[in-house]
């Protein structure tokens, strides 16, 4: 697994993954204020590689959306092919 997170001098590496990544299926976490919290959001996609910024869509309605939406941190997580049981969990 590749952990990228952009620092100044690695704009070049964020704009190369994020060029790479045509549509797929992610999965967002961050700490809830009763632990870890996870979603499956195909709604990622690139705004800005400067400053660096994503985009994902949390529906207001999920259970997880206060919690994903008010975390200080959130990490995208890009799933690969062989991942199909992680992303339906």
């Amino acid at each position: 697994m590749e952990v990228l997170t952009p620092k100044p001098d690695q704009a070049r590496a964020f704009r190369d993954a994020l060029g790479r990544y045509a549509t797929g299926v992610t999965v967002v976490t961050a700490q809830g204020p009763d632990g870890p919290v996870a979603m499956t959001a195909n709604s990622f996609t690139a705004v800005s590689l400067d400053p660096p910024l994503v985009l994902w869509c949390p529906a207001r309605r999920s259970a997880r959306f206060a919690a994903l939406t008010s975390a200080l941190y959130f990490a995208i997580h890009v799933l690969g092919h062989d991942q199909l049981d992680l992303g339906l969990h």
